[in-house]
């Protein structure tokens, strides 16, 4: 492989699974190097993405009832061709042994974003089995919870990637209630890239 040249190298491991790369990255220091660099997974992204045989999608399918919940994993090639054979895997996700369900708030990229209640919110990788648990946010809950009118049903979450500046981020609405009336609507977003919390303007 050493005779090889970088081009062709890199053009061989574009079109490898991401289980494969990770096992790859371990060959030598230039592999790590390679497959750990943001343009080479931008690139690896993009022809996962295009690729019209389905190889490298998969569908999450989150399932809760009185007894259990949880999240599985399944091939979107196997539900378009092979549906009488398709498998259902029980996947690892953050939060699994808690009591309360997870909320699946949006997925963009091969990244999932899980909300567990209020302040839990979780960005998890289903292909490498990593994930990440998001800073909380500031609110005023003392407020919030004294009245009975309100409810963390009400609070919503958004998932999504800004192409403009390279980076995910999930949007938080949050109605804040005083005398069961609602005053204002905080709106927060985080960016994973600064691994913050920013407010803008309330309406």
């Amino acid at each position: 492989m050493a005779n090889l040249p970088e081009e062709l190298i890199t053009e061989i491991l574009l079109k490898l699974p991401i289980k494969s790369l990770l096992k790859f990255r371990s060959v030598c220091k230039s592999w790590l190097e390679l497959i750990s660099s943001p343009e080479f997974v931008k690139n690896h992204l993009l022809l996962s993405t295009t690729n019209k045989d389905y190889n490298h999608h998969g569908i999450l399918l989150k399932f809760a009832s009185k007894n259990e919940h949880g999240v599985k994993d399944c091939s979107l090639r196997d539900v378009l061709y092979h549906p009488e054979t398709g498998a259902l895997v029980d996947l690892d996700y953050p939060g699994k042994n808690r009591h309360d369900p997870p909320f699946l708030v949006g997925s963009v990229n091969g990244l999932v974003c899980l909300a567990f209640g209020l302040y839990d919110l979780f960005i998890w990788n289903p292909s490498i089995r990593k994930h990440m648990k998001l800073r909380n946010y500031e609110l005023n809950l003392i407020m919030i919870y004294s009245w009975e009118s309100e409810s963390p049903d009400n609070f919503k979450f958004g998932f999504g990637y800004d192409e403009l500046q390279d980076d995910y981020k999930v949007v938080g609405v949050f109605p804040i209630y005083i005398c069961r009336q609602l005053d204002r609507i905080e709106v927060k977003i985080y960016s994973l890239r600064s691994y913050s919390w920013r407010r803008i303007d309330d309406f």
